[in-house]
């Protein structure tokens, strides 16, 4: 029973945190400049898994896969992250998770035409009520410079996620997470010397904010998202997002985003 329920509830359980991750991102925006706060981010959290794979006595993936892990790394949680965050500036959480919602319906478009994947009747119904639930409700308010930021975003998550269930489906979900730190962390950290003056402002809601996200989300939740690609499929792994907007709203309550004066 529970090797049935289990993998079932991975995309919720998943949701959640990602949900999680605007809310907390938005706090510790109050304190950083967006690329810098990703950076410290991916840096903290590629040493972490790197020392827990030694800990653990696991293995490194192998040499062949490296390349390709980087680069999923680096356009998922590089790229994703780091327009997610700088629109998150000016974009309040639960519209930048709706425009996010996007991804399982690209993923699952791109991974019938180039990965060979397979989707029933009724899984294409309810991809196509989602892409009309996002479309009613992105606010096109956002800004031509917002709605930028958030496409580039939506490319990284959909590019990294095809690339990671074509070329690397096939390493643990632990350690493909950990190399594709190393490769988002790279990336985000030459966006951070390229675009802005970065700050930190080392803060108890800072500190908290960085935490939950480095360690939930980016170790925990990137494990539990690379071992539904390697189950489920690029399409089937990001179905996820639909959930998304709607937790992000529960959790975005409003005093706690207030910023400082």
């Amino acid at each position: 029973m529970s090797s049935a329920v289990l993998p079932a509830l991975l995309p919720f359980v998943f949701a959640l945190l990602w949900a999680s991750s605007y809310v907390a991102a938005k706090i510790g925006l109050v304190d950083a400049t967006p690329f810098a706060l990703v950076a410290a981010r991916l840096a903290i959290a590629a040493v972490a898994a790197a020392l827990l794979i030694r800990v653990m006595g696991r293995r490194w993936p192998a040499r062949p896969r490296w390349p390709y892990l980087l680069a999923g790394g680096a356009l998922l949680h590089g790229l994703g992250l780091s327009m997610t965050h700088a629109a998150l500036v000016a974009v309040d959480a639960t519209p930048t998770a709706l425009v996010h919602a996007f991804h399982p319906i690209l993923t699952a478009a791109l991974g019938v035409a180039l990965l060979g994947e397979r989707f029933a009747w009724w899984q294409w119904c309810g991809v196509a009520l989602g892409f009309a639930g996002v479309i009613l409700g992105v606010p096109l308010s956002l800004g031509a410079g917002n709605l930028g930021l958030l496409a580039l975003s939506l490319l990284g998550l959909v590019a990294g996620t095809l690339i990671l269930k074509r070329f690397a489906a096939d390493v643990p979900a632990f350690e493909s997470t950990a190399v594709q730190l190393i490769g988002g962390a790279i990336c985000v950290f030459l966006l951070m010397l390229g675009f802005e003056t970065p700050h930190w402002h080392w803060t108890a809601s800072f500190v908290g904010a960085l935490a939950w996200n480095t360690l939930a989300m980016s170790i925990f939740g990137m494990a539990i998202y690379s071992a539904m690609l390697e189950r489920y499929g690029a399409g089937r792994a990001s179905s996820g997002f639909f959930s998304v907007p709607g937790a992000s709203a529960v959790m975005a309550i409003r005093p706690i985003l207030n910023r400082r004066e």
